[in-house]
This record gives structure tokens, sequence and C-alpha cells, in this order.
């Protein structure tokens, strides 16, 4: 546990200890502090602490953040490829829309733009950037190299860096042998082996259940986790960037809500009087007439705007819901086991793995830490 002062708590933190308030208020220990509950706590009138006591691990979990570069959705321009490059890579025009070569790709400092599919009977190496505006194959290895794909990467062998400074970039699945050394990208990752050393974000699953290494790396996904064992020096993350983006927007808007609900209500009284009134109104004295007019058609206004939110509101929460749902019954699982010490983080609550024996360990709403797919979790 640590005592972290008032105005540096941060969304995710969870309350080590029961806070008490003002006439009898009680945060219980194991909240997860939302921007809500931090308003609370800097509200005086209610909580007069300035420390607050948080678990350590969520004190110290730090989400994995992508470079930028990584994070806007790159347009790919459809120009032709240079002659010189499709003399030099044998590139092959299969169809208007796909490409081959059976070649490997090695050592080309230049801008590689391919306007489809790309397919590679070959390794790719020491390629300083690769855009490909479909799905790419790869029938080797990707070595030392960036790749960007608005499709699929499916890679027959390895991805095998010398460090993370090289990416792979894809908004479709990536699919892979083995990863070593690896910032990897894309909607879906499936691994059949190992990861060691590399960072991952899927924004949807990570799945590996025959990946029987994967050791000192950090894995985020946006839904589920599932692999085979886990070793030494891991961090699994499940956090959804646009749940979080829904779950802002929803706070904003509910804030907006209220905020109308205030200014409607003391034009709530013009409203009935215009409604008594009726066709009376032109009876009234001018100025009366004109600030009657004036409030009704404010008031209507407002409630149109209100409604408009509202039905904003409705939509988000529905979709940050279906999120929710898709990773009730076990967001991460380990087929085999998990080696003591493996860091877990779900939506920035934390906690360390502390044995190592096989069995199954459950987590706050069905959360499997080791276990078999195949099992009926319904009960959990």
């Amino acid at each position: 546990m640590v005592k972290v002062k008032k105005d540096k708590l941060r969304p995710g933190m969870v309350v080590a200890e029961d806070i008490v308030g003002k006439n009898n208020i009680v945060l219980k220990s194991g909240t997860v502090l939302s921007e809500r509950f931090i308003a609370l706590l800097n509200n005086e009138t209610l909580f007069s602490v300035n420390y607050i006591p948080v678990t350590d691990e969520s004190y110290n979990a730090v989400l994995i953040k992508l470079p930028e570069e990584l994070k806007k959705d790159i347009a790919i321009t459809h120009k032709k490829i240079s002659n010189r490059l499709i003399e030099k890579l044998q590139i092959e025009e299969i169809d208007e829309e796909s490409y081959k070569t059976n070649t490997d790709m090695i050592d080309i400092s230049e801008e590689i733009n391919i306007p489809g599919n790309l397919v590679v009977n070959g390794d790719i190496i020491n390629c300083s950037s690769i855009y490909v505006a479909g799905t790419l194959s790869v029938f080797g290895d990707i070595k030392n190299s960036n790749i960007t794909a608005k499709g699929n990467i499916l890679i027959h062998g390895d991805i095998e860096n010398d460090n993370k400074y090289f990416k792979i970039n894809s908004f479709g699945t990536v699919t892979v042998n083995n990863i070593k050394n690896a910032t990897i990208n894309a909607e879906s990752i499936n691994v059949r082996y190992s990861i060691k050393k590399s960072e991952i974000i899927a924004d949807k699953n990570i799945e590996g259940p025959s990946a029987m290494y994967i050791q000192e790396s950090k894995l985020q996904a946006g839904y589920n986790i599932l692999l085979g064992s886990v070793k030494q020096k891991t961090t699994l993350i499940i956090f959804s960037e646009k749940q979080s983006q829904l779950v802002k927007k929803l706070f904003e808007i509910g804030k907006r809500l209220r905020d109308f609900d205030k200014e409607i209500e003391p034009l709530k009284q013009s409203i009935k009087v215009f409604q008594i009134l009726r066709n009376r109104v032109n009876e009234l004295p001018p100025e009366k007439r004109a600030k009657l007019i004036s409030n009704m058609r404010l008031a209507q206004a407002k409630l149109a705007k209100r409604r408009f939110l509202h039905h904003q509101f409705v939509t988000l929460k529905v979709e940050a819901e279906k999120i929710k749902s898709t990773r009730e019954k076990g967001p991460i699982i380990i087929e085999n086991e998990v080696e003591k010490g493996t860091k877990v983080i779900i939506d920035n609550s934390s906690f360390v793995v502390h044995m190592k024996d096989k069995g199954v360990v459950f987590y706050k709403k069905g959360m499997i830490i080791m276990g078999k797919k195949d099992k009926e979790w319904g009960k959990i």
C-alpha cells in the first residue's frame, strides 16, 4: 500500500483501505477510482483527507502506450511501384490488386508501397518501410523491418529483430510462429509457439493456446488473451482503448445532461404558464409576453439538445456494454501454467500471481489465469 496526495490521483487506482468521510460516508477498500470518485475525494465537504491509500500494484500499473506513429491510420497511396524496384525484387503483378515476388526482400532503404495484396516467397530482411494496401503473406521470416498492412499479415516463419525499434502494424490479424524483440500493433494476434522480449497490442484478442514460452514481454488486448504457458517477467494487460474513450465520453455527456437539467429547471415555470394561458398569451403585456415566448423557445431548444445528447448517451452505453460483455467469462486464460511474479492488469486494476503450480486462479468477475478453455465457466 502507498499513500498518494489527492491531486495526484488518477482513474484506475484501487483504494487500499476504507476511507471514512463526513456523515459516515464510506469509500470501501477495493474501489476502483473513476473520475467521479476522484471528484468526490477532492470535494472537501465530503472527505477532509489529504492522502489516499491505494494498492502498490494500482499505483505502479503502467499500460503500454503506443508511439503516435503507430496509432494513426496510415494513408497508403495507391501509386505504382517503380520499374527499378519491380526489376530488383522481381515483383510480378498477379492481377489488378495482387503482387508476388519469388525472391527475398533484403537491404532496401527506400519506401516500398504496394497498392494491393503482396505474397513474398522468401524472407523480408532489413527493409526500412513496407506499406501494403491489402494482405501481406510471407513464406519466410521477417527481420529488422518496418511493415504496415491494411489487411492481415500471415507469416509462415518468425518475426525476429535485433531490438524493438522495428515495428509491425496491421489493421487485420497477424499470424506468426515465434516473435522476438518485436513491437506489434494489430486488430488480433495469433502466435503458434513463443513470444520473447516483445511489446504487443491487439485491439481485440491475443491467441496462442500452444504457445509455451512467453517471456519478458508485455501483451495487451482489448478483449481476451489465451496462451499455453507464461514464463518469467511478463505482464498481461486487458485494456480496451476504445472502451476507455467511450467511458470518458459517457462521463462528459452525463455531465452535460445534468447541466441541461439545471438550465431547464427555471424555464419549466414558463412552460406551465404558456400551457395554462394557451390562446390568451396575446393578452399579456408586451414585455411579459415577449419574455414568456423567449423562455419557451429557449426551453424547446435546450430540450431538443438534451434529447439528442440522451440518444448519444444511450448509444455509447450500449457500445461500451457490448465490449464489456465479450470478456465476462475470463478475459485471460493460460491453459498450462503461469510463473510466479507474472503481473496482470485489467482496466487499470492489477495484481501479481503468487503461485506457479498448475491450477485455476479466479480474479474478480471470472478472470481465469490458469485453466482449460473448454471447461464450463458459466457458474463462476
